[in-house]
């Protein structure tokens, strides 16, 4: 997925392999292998460590640097001076607190305050940063609401059943789109397991529309910041290439392309 050269340099061992913080509701390893080894699979297919972030466990760096939560559930923002792109991964509900509004439509039982804590904290430190930020899912969600957004509570029609096959439906991507740019073309099928999103009127300021649903051309499934580098979230799960075509790699390699030059600033 990366140039020839990048791969060169990390053969020599002349540059450090990317840093690429994962969050997380649980460090626990057991919770890791089930829940996001998808993401963490992404980051070490292209020679990176991935390095996981929950609001229940410390973390360590590969350099033995170590960094402990709050009973909140924050990290120190300084870690993301170490790391070199964050990847805010699929999960539950973000509290309607968090964006003004009563519970009206969010599952409860799926809310973490503590994982909200940790990953708006986060979420904006980063931007703050220019850290490139891949927002998946949950993830483009809590982002959202961390620049500022808010959020439809409920929608129908696009969560995949329980025990069921993958449900799938095309997005449009806006033209002139950065999306647009990477994945070089004007439709794209994605996988489908959320139950809340964004519509215009909820988008956060700083952010732009990049697709919209098919059919339901209200609903923000992609959207971008033109103030940063390289900050995208999307409302599918691209972690799971193996059910998406080539496209969704794209992004990846964009992504991962951002990292590096990050890293060597």
């Amino acid at each position: 997925m990366l140039a020839m050269s990048e791969q060169l340099e990390r053969e020599s061992g002349s540059k450090r392999p990317l840093w690429i913080g994962i969050t997380t509701k649980h460090g626990r390893s057991e919770w890791v292998e089930r829940n996001t080894h998808n993401y963490v699979h992404r980051v070490e297919e292209i020679g990176a460590i991935p390095v996981i972030l929950a609001p229940d466990a410390s973390v360590q760096l590969p350099d033995g640097t170590n960094y402990d939560v709050d009973a909140s559930g924050r990290l120190p923002a300084a870690i993301l001076d170490r790391l070199d792109a964050l990847i805010l991964s699929g999960g539950g509900d973000v509290h309607p607190e968090r964006f003004g509004q009563p519970l009206a439509g969010a599952e409860q039982e799926s809310i973490d305050l503590r994982r909200d804590e940790l990953e708006i904290h986060l979420a904006q430190a980063a931007l703050a940063r220019d850290l490139p930020i891949f927002a998946i899912c949950r993830g483009c969600q809590v982002l959202n609401v961390a620049a500022g957004g808010a959020m439809v509570q409920h929608l129908d029609g696009h969560r995949t059943p329980t025990n069921g096959p993958t449900s799938f439906h095309n997005i449009a991507i806006e033209p002139g789109s950065r999306l647009e740019s990477i994945v070089q073309q004007g439709e794209l099928p994605v996988n489908t397991f959320h139950h809340q999103g964004m519509d215009a009127a909820s988008l956060a300021p700083i952010f732009t529309t990049a697709a919209v649903a098919e059919p339901d051309n209200w609903l923000v499934e992609a959207y971008e910041s033109r103030e940063h580098d390289w900050v995208l979230g999307v409302q599918w799960h691209p972690e799971r290439a193996f059910e998406l075509e080539h496209g969704h790699r794209r992004i990846w390699e964009s992504f991962f392309d951002a990292a590096t030059r990050t890293r060597v600033r």
